[in-house]
């Protein structure tokens, strides 16, 4: 009697997995992360200018566990002459990059510039890519005058050396303040960059002192 009792908890337990609803099996092996389409999240005009060429779609990225350094030349602008900088002229200011903490298709960004004193911190940002090539894109709102919203984008190619064409690209979305300073680029302005000589190259600038002390 005992024996029987013991036959039918094991053939109970190998059939429990035919009672579960495939999606359930899904739920449970896999871990989907639910991140927003990019050319959902992204503006149509800033993706166009950007290149598709340059947007690495694909649920597999490669983990950009890197900090590099990049030096951008100009590539593209929907500014009007004068107010638009010359396609290929170079940008006198050196920006640094960190990503971390990539869990699959998000991460943390980090960046500043050679004008800065504080790094900013940005989290979430989302990546698409595949084998050795990547898209990270999120929004952002720089301490800057009139307080703007960003839509940004950089992709490029991960090799051991730093990340090679490097493009990136930001769309000013609306500024916050009530009146908007007139020395400022107007909402909607796009650039696009990429770096000057096709490799930023990877560099270790991070320290825990570049954190502004007054952020929370």
């Amino acid at each position: 009697m005992k024996m029987k009792r013991i036959v039918w908890i094991v053939l109970a337990l190998l059939a429990l997995p035919s009672c579960l609803k495939e999606g359930d099996n899904t739920i449970l092996v896999n871990d989907p992360q639910d991140i927003p389409f990019i050319t959902d999240y992204l503006p149509e005009d800033l993706l166009n200018l950007f290149g598709e060429q340059h947007v690495y779609f694909g649920d597999q990225p490669p983990v950009v566990d890197m900090e590099f350094k990049s030096l951008h030349q100009y590539v593209a602008t929907n500014l009007e002459p004068p107010f638009a900088p010359q396609a290929g002229q170079l940008s006198p200011i050196t920006h640094y990059h960190k990503i971390r903490q990539q869990y699959l298709q998000i991460a943390d960004y980090i960046s500043m510039s050679s004008e800065e004193t504080y790094c900013k911190v940005i989290t979430p940002v989302f990546l698409t890519g595949r084998g050795n090539d990547f898209t990270v894109y999120y929004h952002e709102a720089p301490q800057t005058e009139g307080h703007p919203e960003h839509a940004v984008l950089l992709s490029g190619t991960l090799t051991s050396g730093g990340v090679r064409n490097l493009m990136y690209g930001y769309k000013i979305l609306k500024y916050n303040d009530s009146i908007v300073p007139p020395t400022v680029y107007p909402a909607n302005t796009i650039f696009i960059f990429k770096d000057h000589d096709g490799l930023a190259e990877q560099c270790s600038w991070y320290n825990d002192s570049l954190v502004n002390p007054q952020t929370p």
